[in-house]
Order: structure tokens, then C-alpha cells, then sequence
């Protein structure tokens, strides 16, 4: 089956709410969480609450970060919505949005009560909660999250064949979405008696996997996402 898309600001979002949830068991990352609970405190108790629960009554609190095609308008103070004619010169669309990006920017840092020309930058972020910005790869993040919630429900395990074999029949017993990560999708690798096992390749790539998260987790837990 094919992997999901994860492209849009909320699931991306989704992402960051969820590696905030990990979070919060991870003993060794307390301190990081008492240090950013006024940061998270418009979050409220995430700990056994779904996305779409929360979202309903969080959305507000997140401003665009990502240039992207929109299908309904954003009503957001940190984005402005724009209707680009398709009919006319290129260059005369990008000097015209480049002056009202320029217009609003600057307007929207003096409601802030900031002076734009204090600012080396008009596009300094303006809200509260901001994905860092730059290329976010979310289907690996969600692959990553995926294995790091499995691995740390069946108690933290040494990455060996079993693990790895119980990354597989989750994904393939799911009752939605049974994808795999690409380096899971087949055996390369044989025991004595034959039977198809994980190469140690695959291992790696697992533990990777969890390296990955584990930097995710870190940064989440300081305030930022990824």
C-alpha cells in the first residue's frame, strides 16, 4: 500500500503535537519540559487527547510557515491570502506580491508594537508556535514516529530480528494505512535453516530510525519542531 502524504502544515503539525505527547514520558527530558512548560502551557493536557480533538480547539495558536497552494482561505493574522492571475507576465506577479508580502509585513510588526526598521528582517516569525522553517521530510519524520511509538510501548528492546519482525507485523496487521518503510519491504537475509530473517543492513536502518527521533524528541522538548 502506499505510504501517506504528510505535505500540509497541519500534518506536520500533527507531527510536532505528537512527538510532544512522547515527550512528556521521557524521563530524561523533564527538565527540558519544566523549562518550556510556559511555552507549551496554551497547549493544555495533551496526554491522552487525539489530534483532531485538540486541533479543533488549537488551530488558532499556529500561523503558515511554507508558501503552499491553498483550497479554502487561512484566517490567520501571519498569513495573507492571495489571488495570483495565471494570465499575466511572471515577472510582473512577483514584483507585485513581493511589495504586498513587504506592505503586510511591515504592518503586521508594528500591531506587534515593533518597529520595522529595528529589524534586520520583516519576515522575522510572528507567532507564538512556528515550524522551524526549510524542507520538513515528512514521510520519514512519520515513519520515525511510527517505530519510536512501537518501540517504546514493547519496553525499549534491543534492535534485533524480533524487533525489527514486530516493526513488519505491525504495519501489515494495521487495520488502515499498512504501509512499511522502504527497508523493511523485503528479507535480505536467510538463517541457518532458511528461513528469511533482516539483514543487518535493515537493522541499521532501523536504529537510524530511532536516532532520528530521539534528536526530534530532544528538540521538541526545548520548544522546537523538528
Amino acid at each position: 500500500m502506499r505510504h501517506p502524504v504528510v505535505k500540509s502544515r497541519k500534518q506536520h503539525i500533527r507531527l510536532w503535537f505528537e512527538y510532544y505527547k512522547l515527550c512528556l514520558d521521557e524521563p530524561d527530558l523533564q527538565s527540558n519540559l519544566e523549562g518550556t512548560f510556559p511555552f507549551y502551557e496554551e497547549w493544555g493536557d495533551c496526554r491522552d487527547v487525539k489530534f483532531d480533538d485538540w486541533w479543533r480547539d488549537h488551530s488558532h495558536l499556529f500561523g503558515g510557515t511554507r508558501v503552499e497552494v491553498i483550497q479554502r482561505v487561512q484566517n490567520h493574522p501571519n498569513v495573507l491570502n492571495l489571488s495570483v492571475p495565471l494570465n499575466i507576465p511572471v515577472t510582473q506577479t512577483v514584483n507585485e506580491i513581493k511589495r504586498l508580502i513587504v506592505e503586510t509585513q511591515e504592518s503586521r510588526l508594528k500591531e506587534l508594537g515593533i518597529d520595522p526598521k529595528t529589524v534586520k528582517s520583516t519576515s522575522v516569525g510572528f507567532g507564538k508556535y512556528e515550524l522551524s522553517p526549510g524542507e520538513l521530510r515528512g514521510r520519514t519524520v512519520n515513519e520515525d514516529l511510527v517505530i519510536y511509538r512501537l518501540w517504546k510501548d514493547l519496553g525499549k528492546p534491543k534492535v534485533g530480528h524480533r524487533f525489527c519482525q514486530s516493526i513488519i507485523d505491525h504495519m501489515e496487521n494495521r487495520p488502515r494505512s499498512q504501509w512499511k518503510p522502504h527497508y523493511l519491504q523485503g528479507r535480505l537475509d536467510v538463517d541457518r535453516n532458511g528461513n528469511p530473517v533482516v539483514s543487518p543492513d535493515q537493522k541499521t536502518q532501523v536504529k537510524r530510525s530511532l536516532k532520528r527521533s530521539r534528536e526530534i524528541l530532544v528538540s521538541v522538548s526545548k520548544g522546537r519542531f523538528p
